[in-house]
């Protein structure tokens, strides 16, 4: 599950309008959010970051947005821009445990796995990280397992198919000498045939 975080409480208070505007877009945003309206969440988010692209609380909730609406690939690229932006430790984890998340919803096991471990470097105790990273860990195991079973059933099908198809040659093979067998022997009936005088 994402980590919705209420972000704008942390950052500090901005001087400027533009910010404030901002920080209320996200505001309001957290509110449809909650409200389980991602897709006026993300307008929302999206016009903080308008007024001020630099909003950290606006890009994570946006990209909370676009997973919740399945938009996994939106929501990577925007939390891969993240994670660089701040230097908190606490939240570089949540970035990468979102982008963990978002991978594995995508179904790039391995990316999420990698997520996952960034997310855990950030934050040791982080509970769901862990239990997240062995489960992906876990089902890429059995996606392996899965697809060597498979090669392995595909090379028996192929090796029953080879075998197959030489008893089937053999039969043949057998069949025509057994049919030239035949008309020999015809061939011998009539030939040695006397002729009669009437």
């Amino acid at each position: 599950m994402n980590r919705f975080i209420l972000l704008i409480l942390i950052l500090p208070l901005a001087s400027t309008i533009n910010a404030q505007d901002s920080n209320t877009l996200v505001n309001r945003g957290n509110q449809y959010y909650q409200q389980s309206q991602f897709d006026v969440a993300e307008i929302m988010y999206r016009k903080a970051l308008k007024d001020n692209n630099k909003n950290f609380a606006a890009q994570f909730n946006l990209a909370n947005s676009l997973q919740m609406q399945k938009k996994y690939e939106d929501a990577i690229n925007v939390l891969e821009r993240l994670a660089d932006n701040t230097n908190e430790a606490s939240l570089k984890s949540s970035v990468y445990y979102n982008e963990g998340v978002a991978y594995t919803k995508s179904k790039d096991l391995e990316k999420s796995i990698e997520y996952y471990k960034k997310a855990l470097v950030y934050n040791p105790t982080d509970k769901e990280a862990r239990e997240n990273l062995q489960k992906a860990l876990l089902e890429l195991k059995q996606q392996q397992q899965q697809k060597k079973n498979q090669q392995n059933q595909n090379k028996k099908q192929q090796k029953m198919d080879d075998k197959d198809a030489q008893q089937k040659l053999k039969m043949l093979e057998q069949k025509e000498k057994e049919l030239q067998q035949r008309l020999q022997n015809q061939n011998k009936q009539k030939g040695n045939g006397q002729r009669e005088d009437w």
